[in-house]
């Protein structure tokens, strides 16, 4: 059986792939949106993932420095929390549609890490649902 640190490894690999599979899809419908997916282990890591328009903080610690939270599930199998953000500045100008869309990409989004990174390989996925937050 794999150590903890090492099982932490391979789940933030396995969000970073989901993520950027997603990224591109964002990017492509929202071009001017930074997005962010904040990824915290139980064992108290602290990831950062982000396309290029999202501003990065100092220090992972502080958190996206004009992140809104779009979506977070906590507690999951892997991570303690997997919350997506957008870059609070560009996203006052997205209309309600394009908030909508947003929130339903960030929503799969998690849904994705969590399910890629909880389950043994070559088990059944189960259906899980994320919640949104609201900023």
């Amino acid at each position: 059986m794999m150590n903890s640190a090492a099982a932490e490894q391979d789940a933030v690999g396995l969000a970073r792939e989901s993520f950027l599979g997603e990224l591109k899809s964002l990017n492509r419908d929202h071009p001017n949106t930074g997005f962010g997916v904040s990824l915290r282990t139980h064992s108290g890591g602290h990831y950062l993932l982000a396309n290029s328009r999202m501003p990065l903080p100092k220090t992972k610690s502080q958190g996206f420095p004009t992140g809104r939270r779009l979506a977070l599930l906590e507690n999951s199998e892997q991570f303690s929390a997997i919350e997506v953000l957008a870059d609070s500045r560009a996203y006052e100008e997205i209309t309600p549609g394009d908030e909508a869309a947003i929130l339903g990409n960030a929503l799969n989004l998690i849904a994705r890490i969590d399910i890629l990174t909880s389950s043994p390989e070559g088990q059944v996925q189960p259906h899980i649902a994320a919640t949104g937050t609201g900023g």
